[in-house]
């Protein structure tokens, strides 16, 4: 089978639906009608059955069956309200279930057609196989995110494209190419091309160049005994240069270098290109063969391979055992443990579509250990997230969309809630001390009450006239201990239970059992971070001494921050970004929830909003 890119396997088939289903029926009169009862065009059987077609138009089938299930397991992830939103799925689909579609079509229509030599060539050529060699691959996956998507590399001189300006600069980013990219997983950090390249052909392409390379270098040699100080080697990559493997070579370089202009997580993508055809022992090479000379030719571009025994071959040494690679967060970036199986069993086909579901949630990137900011206790203790809140003529405009939001989808059960149950919650005493103050200022009594269940301050304690710590991050002296049972126990008597029951008897919705209250209160750590970090060091300033000390203070203790301030988030990108010293600086691990809620026990018309950010 021919390696062809996604676009334009769609845009043949696309054409193949047009001519079959466009092209005018031919009128036959009856004296051209045969005699024979057994001609395939006798009108005592019309349409006669393609059995190809209806082979490969099953296959298609069950592929569309378990798009439409991945779907529906999707949706039932999301809350109420975003599941009648369109395009609200965590893994778009769209381009690949149009593929799938558009191929439908196409067998439906063979189907009914009479097997002739152009509808067998047709069904020869069909796009399906490969079709569905991505949807296994992409089954495979942990972190789905997209099947189908276009990618632009923009071509520009890296010397002096930043001295560019004005008209140059607009007509500099017009500049690029559209790069097809199959598969994006492990949450943005892998980009997939699958290849259904087989080891046949690519034995047939590298015959044949070897064949033209040889005649030519006779030819050459005949006229004046000489090749030109040209190896046969390389004359035979001269030859290669019309063949679907170098394509496929061509087009991972081109993944390659569009993954460089890209950062996701503050990281480049790693480029995978998956042989679900061939199979390939890396400790046993066989260099000069052609599969050894495809694979090595990829891995020259900075891709890595997958081959249909799962061996991932990678251009750099793969840490620890070698079935897996992390990013700099951490995180997986291979994740296929299984080999690949383009025709699972049914029961296999279900399970890895659940497990797709789950592994596309964001959620999962949260550590176990996590800190909240200022805004997220702000919306833990909130009236508008615990109690029915009527709209009132003097609420501020903020406070009226937030008390539509809450009826519409309330942010406790649907956001908050399952980002932090199970975690061992801190916060920083900055934004402990800014939290206490606005519920002092304008909490209402529930208000204050949710306050003093949800945060332990430590013992002595006081948020207006801290005294130092010097413990830094640890817990030792936050004035904790433990009951038998491991149930924190708070110096007054307070237990964990206790803590719950008080927010369950303030609140209309129902508290996960294993919320781990207290949250405690930790000191920042942002100096220590700009000791050792220089780019921390060099954007400090830029952002305010509560922001800082979330931020930082997350950022040294290596745990994910929990916020709904997206424009300190979307800032601080941007100054990592604009003053990284080394190409793999990171910043914090970030899970952002893009709603917030305000206090408003006090509220007064035309009243400031006291909400961090």
């Amino acid at each position: 089978m021919e390696v062809m890119s996604s676009a334009s396997e769609l845009t043949k088939n696309t054409t193949k639906v047009n001519t079959i289903t466009t092209s005018a029926p031919k009128i036959i009169s009856c004296d051209d009608m045969p005699s024979s009862p057994s001609s395939p065009t006798s009108t005592s059987n019309p349409k006669l059955p393609n059995p190809l077609a209806d082979e490969l138009l099953a296959r298609c089938l069950k592929v569309s069956d378990e798009i439409n299930l991945l779907e529906k397991k999707l949706l039932q992830r999301l809350p109420p309200k975003q599941r009648s939103k369109r395009g609200n799925l965590p893994i778009e689909l769209r381009h690949f279930k149009n593929a799938i579609m558009v191929e439908q079509r196409l067998l439906e229509s063979l189907s009914y057609t009479p097997p002739t030599p152009q509808t067998q060539h047709s069904l020869r050529s069909s796009n399906l196989k490969f079709l569905e060699s991505v949807w296994a691959v992409a089954k495979t996956c942990s972190g789905l995110q997209v099947i189908f998507r276009t990618v632009q590399l923009f071509d520009h001189p890296t010397d002096n494209a930043a001295r560019l300006r004005g008209n140059e600069k607009k007509k500099l980013k017009r500049k690029k190419t559209p790069v097809q990219v199959d598969i994006i997983a492990q949450n943005g950090l892998e980009w997939i091309k699958v290849a259904n390249l087989s080891e046949r052909r690519l034995e047939t392409e590298f015959a044949k160049a070897r064949w033209e390379a040889e005649g030519f270098r006779d030819e050459d040699e005949n006229g004046d005994g000489s090749d030109g100080g040209r190896g046969i080697e390389q004359t035979i990559l001269e030859f290669q240069h019309d063949s679907d493997a170098f394509s496929l070579v061509k087009s991972a370089r081109s993944m390659v270098l569009a993954a460089q202009q890209t950062r996701v997580q503050y990281l480049h993508p790693e480029i995978t290109i998956v042989l679900p055809n061939i199979n390939y022992d890396p400790q046993d090479p066989q260099p000069g063969s052609p599969v050894h000379t495809l694979i090595t030719a990829i891995l020259s571009t900075g891709a890595r391979v997958q081959t249909s025994n799962n061996s991932i071959i990678s251009p750099t040494p793969i840490p620890g055992d070698g079935s897996a690679l992390t990013d700099n967060f951490g995180n997986t970036i291979t994740n296929r443990s299984a080999p690949l199986n383009l025709n699972p069993p049914e029961s296999a086909a279900e399970a890895a579509l659940t497990t797709l579901s789950i592994t596309s949630d964001p959620i999962n990137l949260i550590t176990p250990r996590i800190l909240i900011d200022c805004t997220i206790l702000l919306a833990l203790v909130s009236d508008l997230s615990h109690e029915p809140v009527a709209e009132q003529p003097i609420f501020h405009r903020y406070i009226l969309q937030q008390v539509r939001s809450e009826k519409e989808e309330p942010l406790l059960p649907n956001w908050i809630y399952p980002s932090i149950q199970g975690k061992e919650m801190v916060c920083t005493f900055d934004a402990y001390k800014r939290f206490k103050e606005i519920v002092e200022i304008v909490g209402s009594e529930n208000e204050k009450s949710r306050a003093e269940a949800l945060v332990w301050g430590g013992a002595g304690r006081d948020w207006r006239h801290p005294s130092p710590s010097k413990s830094g991050s640890s817990n030792n002296d936050a004035g904790i201990t433990f009951t038998e049972d491991g149930e924190p126990l708070l110096p007054d008597g307070r237990t964990r239970t206790s803590l719950l029951s008080t927010l369950r008897s303030l609140s209309k919705h129902p508290v996960p059992e294993n919320l781990n209250l207290p949250i405690t209160v930790v000191d920042s750590l942002e100096s220590r971070l700009m000791s050792h970090n220089p780019v921390a060091a060099k954007i400090g300033q830029e952002l305010s001494a509560v922001n800082r000390s979330s931020m930082f203070t997350a950022w040294e203790m290596g745990v994910t921050i929990v916020t709904t301030n997206g424009s300190v988030v979307k800032r601080l990108e941007w100054l990592v970004e604009e003053n990284r010293v080394r190409d793999d600086d990171v910043g914090p691990k970030v899970h952002l929830l893009a709603i917030a809620r305000s206090l408003v026990g006090k509220m007064k018309k035309g009243a400031e909003i006291l909400v961090e950010g």
